[in-house]
């Protein structure tokens, strides 16, 4: 079963990580984290969260592959993406909404624009 506020967050920066965790642990939900696109697809499958957020440039497989592995996997397509890049390459945010992402969020970004559009897309 799914909860509507558990988020599995996916990024090789650990300080950014840890960051975007405590950011959101502190508005009440529960964070899985990931450390790479791999991890983030098995942790999407056994974990279910409301909300992935997934990092475009990361080892052993990037986010751009996490997001069409997750969105083409039958147990997990149903699960919003969100893409989080710095520079915000164009080519790479429309490759990422074409695999299904919802949309995406430039870092850095304020902590009121991160929770606007994971609110957004959660309730």
């Amino acid at each position: 079963m799914q909860m509507k506020n558990k988020i599995l967050i996916a990024d090789d920066d650990a300080e950014m990580l840890e960051t975007l965790s405590s950011m959101l642990e502190g508005e009440g939900y529960t964070v899985v984290r990931a450390e790479n696109g791999e991890e983030a697809v098995e942790l999407a499958r056994k974990e279910l969260p409301a909300l992935v957020m997934l990092d475009i440039h990361m080892p052993k497989m990037d986010g751009l592959k996490a997001c069409k592995a997750i969105k083409t996997d039958k147990v997990t397509k149903g699960v919003p993406v969100l893409m989080l890049t710095v520079e915000g390459s164009i080519n790479e945010i429309q490759q990422a909404i074409s695999y299904g992402a919802k949309t995406y969020i430039t870092k850095p970004s304020s902590k009121a624009e991160i929770l606007k559009v994971v609110k957004s897309i959660l309730y």
